[in-house]
């Protein structure tokens, strides 16, 4: 288990709930899939998505779901104590992009929710998913314990797009690395 991969796992009652509050044009379900963006892995669904490509050469992409990626930005430590443990900051950088489903195009983003996800909603949603989880995330990560998480660096956009959204943050885990006795 590492940071990115449990980042990625909080969001999936995300997945499921705009699945079942939403529907594209063709009235099948709003389709968010995760990425795993340090090795482009795609948790919902099979095969693998380079966020890092521009959006304009993913429409094919883009046409089956929303995207949220995560991948590991930074990863800072410091001494602590007599005994000398790390405190340890991780920052998980996020991800949310999609196509709108406006003007011909058969994304899942729409501003009016009636023919796919409203991109506000979408990222509030997820924002608010992990921020549910911001005291003592229990992440499972071998001789580490985070005592909080914080959600920065909101950065949106999809100003700088057409027919694309995207919208970026940092997921930043604080707590204290266990080190091995002396």
């Amino acid at each position: 288990m590492t940071e990115v991969n449990w980042v990625l796992d909080q969001l999936g009652s995300v997945v499921d709930d705009i699945a079942n509050s939403y529907t594209n044009r063709n009235d099948n379900p709003v389709a968010v899939k995760r990425v795993n963006r340090d090795d482009s892995s795609v948790y919902d669904g099979s095969g693998d998505l380079d966020l890092n490509e521009p959006m304009h050469k993913r429409t094919d992409s883009l046409e089956k779901g929303v995207y949220v990626g995560a991948t590991l930005a930074d990863r800072a430590t410091s001494p602590r104590g007599t005994e000398y443990d790390h405190g340890i900051e991780t920052v998980v950088a996020v991800t949310v992009e999609g196509m709108t489903s406006q003007g011909g195009h058969y994304g899942h983003v729409d501003p009016d929710g009636e023919n796919g996800i409203p991109f506000d909603d979408l990222v509030r949603q997820i924002r608010r998913t992990l921020l549910g989880m911001r005291s003592y995330p229990e992440t499972d990560i071998p001789y580490t314990t985070y005592h909080d998480l914080l959600v920065t660096n909101d950065d949106p956009q999809s100003a700088e797009y057409r027919d694309f959204y995207r919208y970026q943050f940092d997921c930043t885990l604080r707590g204290c690395e266990k080190l091995p006795e002396l």
